[in-house]
């Protein structure tokens, strides 16, 4: 269903919200809101206003942010109306578990590399944890490199695994660490022996949580396709990169509505560690409504 976020302005805030149910309905949900007091000499000729932002769903904008075409009819259920209800709906789809072993699989671009250097610094500079790295990706041109740097600089232990019985190798060399994160390589995972690799690989490490890793640069309809891949196979949780490079932060709910896994973190830059982000349902909320009003000023 297509919809748009549409701004009220008012002299209060009782008439600007009876303007949003006038024509929105009853279901509508307030996205945010703003009021405007003149300053100085303004005073003499403009009155105060509210201006209420508004839209019959409250991810209105979710679908321009990711693509043209509608989600599966399974997942365009939208949260509950309201910004409790909104955060109600995120609260259940975040998950901030972290487990000892974890593993980053998804497409080629998506930052998995960069993304895995920032979360073994979390855990080894940050919180001095012994952290060890695996990496199965030997296709790309300097790949494992790419890793071997991250691990050198940070002073951490790390394995190349090609194969699943590599795979168990690896994992059993940094059985002594606190934590041990899984890099996989970026491959077409519309090929079946590409998926069929990927399994293998990952039943002989056997993480227990595998992090879906999806560029918010994607397009809608890319995004359903990997989804069907990765939600319903090996992957646990969503992990969200390149929010810095998106045309919205929009595009975060539209991906979670379409993937339908737990959101564990999201990535907003190169910087290691800095940029990454681990959300609260109301952080995210609260980031998603500013970005709409401002949108909207």
């Amino acid at each position: 269903m297509t919809t748009s976020v549409e701004r009220f302005r008012a002299t209060d805030m009782t008439a600007a919200l009876l303007r949003v149910r006038e024509e929105l309905g009853q279901d509508a949900s307030i996205i945010g809101t703003h009021t405007y007091q003149p300053s100085g000499l303004r005073r003499l000729w403009e009155r105060p206003y509210v201006e209420v932002f508004a839209a019959r769903t409250r991810l209105a904008a979710g679908e321009a942010a990711a693509g043209d075409s509608e989600a599966p009819p399974e997942r365009q259920a939208a949260p509950a109306k309201g910004q409790a209800g909104f955060e109600e709906w995120l609260a259940a789809r975040i998950s901030h578990v972290e487990p000892r072993t974890l593993a980053l699989v998804g497409p080629t671009g998506g930052g998995k590399t960069t993304t895995l250097a920032k979360l073994a610094a979390r855990y080894a500079l940050d919180r001095g944890e012994r952290v060890g790295l695996i990496t199965t990706d030997t296709y790309r041109i300097g790949a494992v490199h790419h890793l071997q740097t991250y691990a050198e600089i940070m002073g951490l232990p790390w394995r190349v695994a090609q194969d699943p019985p590599a795979m168990r190798e690896a994992v059993a060399a940094l059985a002594y660490c606190d934590r041990v994160l899984i890099d996989t390589s970026g491959r077409n995972y519309r090929r079946e022996d590409a998926r069929r690799e990927l399994a293998a690989l990952l039943a002989a490490a056997s993480p227990e949580s595998v992090e879906f890793v999806l560029s918010l640069t994607t397009g809608k309809e890319e995004i359903q396709e990997l989804s069907s891949y990765f939600k319903n196979g090996p992957a646990t949780r969503l992990l969200l990169t390149k929010l810095d490079e998106a045309s919205s932060g929009q595009r975060i709910l539209a991906a979670l509505q379409v993937v339908d896994l737990p959101l564990f973190a999201i990535t907003n830059g190169q910087m290691v560690p800095d940029d990454i982000w681990f959300p609260t349902a109301q952080q995210l909320a609260q980031a998603v409504a500013r970005e709409a009003v401002a949108s909207h000023a």
